[in-house]
Order: structure tokens, then sequence, then C-alpha cells
């Protein structure tokens, strides 16, 4: 499968008969030398490294992917762009089409195929087992990917995730504690994931052209994923007490808790001790400090007080910024 210059892009579309929306973030690479970048920054293993690229496209890095590595699973919403990726892979590799219903996708039945093809929405696909990821990610499902991704982090399995986004995105990931941009997301990555950047992508390298620039960023895993560290036996409900307190990061800790368990029910249950902190606050004294001064790490220790009620898990907070 070549690449695709622009002039050859509008071509291969229009035969297609998709039109591109970039407001939805559909802009697709035309730089070659950046499809080349990402390939060797994804270092696969042909023996060992089994692959996900999320948002295919017409497979600027689909056909690389599937030469290097053991195998390549592909995802791709439109059904047109799955459709035509089938017709030109099944030629020279052994593949499948899967059309993702709400049904579960038995992956150990395709165990001797090249590539497995999935049209679907990569948010509610199910992951499969595999040791890298890579894709050009739309904004619209940039934050709703990563919390997947750090979800579903098997870290003896999954190694490096190698994904291009929005640079904008990228400092939101990275956002220091008390600052303008640190919010829920900020405070997940901070807790689970390396965040590096590793390259800058103008958009000229896109059609259409984008009106912002992207960057390519590497995910890894921090040790706080190993199998039985507190904050990976406790991830999903790290996750939860985020969605429900973040909306009121400007808040106090007070009031941000008291909101969320005001506004969810079952976290009154989950969380039951946080009671405590309301009724007592003498007992924590930085019980009235903004939400968006604690770190990852006291967030979590927070939210551990919340479902055990132990109070020795609160160590002594000092807090950043006033």
């Amino acid at each position: 499968m070549p690449f695709y210059s622009k002039r050859q892009l509008l071509d291969k579309l229009s035969e297609l008969n998709i039109r591109l929306d970039k407001n939805r973030g559909q802009c697709y690479l035309i730089d070659e030398n950046i499809a080349n970048f990402i390939l060797k920054e994804v270092d696969i293993d042909k023996y060992e490294d089994i692959i996900l690229e999320i948002g295919s496209g017409l497979g600027t890095l689909s056909n690389s992917l599937i030469k290097r590595g053991k195998k390549v699973y592909l995802i791709d919403n439109d059904e047109k762009i799955t459709n035509f990726l089938y017709n030109n892979l099944k030629a020279e590799y052994k593949v499948e089409l899967i059309k993702f219903t709400s049904d579960p996708i038995d992956f150990k039945q395709y165990t001797e195929l090249d590539a497995i093809i999935i049209n679907g929405d990569a948010i509610k696909i199910p992951f499969p087992g595999v040791t890298k990821i890579v894709g050009n990610i739309p904004y619209q499902i940039s934050a709703p990917l990563i919390f997947k991704i750090i979800d579903s982090w098997t870290i003896d399995k999954l190694k490096n995730c190698i994904l291009m986004v929005q640079d904008e995105f990228a400092n939101r990931l990275v956002a220091k504690v008390n600052s303008k941009n640190y919010s829920r997301i900020s405070a997940a990555v901070g807790l689970y994931l390396n965040i590096k950047k590793i390259k800058t992508v103008p958009p000229s390298c896109f059609f259409p052209k984008p009106r912002v620039t992207s960057v390519v960023i590497e995910l890894t895993a921090k040790n706080s994923l190993s199998s039985d560290s507190p904050e990976n036996l406790y991830r999903k409900d790290y996750l939860s007490f985020l969605r429900g307190i973040f909306p009121f990061k400007n808040k106090s800790l007070r009031n941000a808790i008291s909101f969320f368990l005001k506004n969810d029910e079952n976290a009154a249950i989950q969380f039951k001790y946080f009671k405590k902190i309301i009724k007592i606050p003498e007992s924590f004294p930085f019980i009235n400090k903004k939400l968006r001064r604690f770190s990852p790490q006291q967030l979590f220790n927070l939210m551990r007080y919340g479902t055990t009620g132990k109070n020795e898990i609160l160590q002594e907070f000092e807090l950043d910024g006033s």
C-alpha cells in the first residue's frame, strides 16, 4: 500500500466518496518523513510485538506496521475506510474484517492472522492484548482514549504508546499541580504514566491542514501500574474519584467532595468515609485548600481514605501555591 501525497490522497478520497472534516479531527498525515519517524519510534520486534493502530485511515502506517510486527489490530470508525483497507491488504496478508457491535470480540480465534481490521468506535471496542499502541488521535477522542489506555494498561504486556495529539492536549497531560491546565486527566496521567514529547509536527504535514500544531508523544507505565501496587489495585476507584471531583477543581476540597457525594448516590456508598471529612473538618487541616493544589499522589491517598477510613493513609500535605 503506497504512501499518499496530498494529490494522491485527494484522488483516493474522491474515488472512495469520502469527505474529511477537520473540525472532527479528520486530518491525514501527508509527510512521509513524519510517518517514518513514528515507525522508528515505535521500535517493533517482528517476533514479539502485537500492535494496535487507532485511526488507521488509508493505511499511512498500517502496511509498514504489519510488515514489521507479529500481528496488528487496525481500528477505524469509517466503514468505507475499513473496507478499503481489507480489500487492499488481503492479497498480501492474512487479514479479517470485523464490524464491532455490542457483542464482545473473541480475539483468540484470530491467532493465525497477520492483521485484524475492526470497524467501530475505538472508545467502545475492548482493546485486545497488545504490546504497543500507535495512532494519530482526533482531538475529540483524545481524553477518553487516554483514560481508556490507563484503565486497560497491563504492565507485563503493554510496553508503550506512540501517539500523535494536539500540542495543547499534550500540555494538559503534563500540567503541573495548581496550574491553569491542571485537570482530571493531568491527575490520572501524573499517577500512572510517563509522558515524553518527542517531536513537534506542524499543520503543513496534514490534509486538511489543521489550525493547530500537533506533537508525537510516548506513553510508558510508571511503577504505580505494577500488579501489586496500591495504586494499581485501586485504579478504577481512583479514576472514578477523579471523575467525580474535578468538575469542582477551583472549589475547596471539602466542597468538591461534598458536591461529589450529593451528585452521585453510589459515591456516598463507595467513599463512605468522606462523610467524616465533611462533618469534622477540624480533624483535617488541609480540607479548605483548593482541589487543584493536591498532587496526584495526595489525591490517591485521599481516595483510599474515602474507601477505607484509615487515618494513617493521610500523610502530611505540603501544598503548592496559594
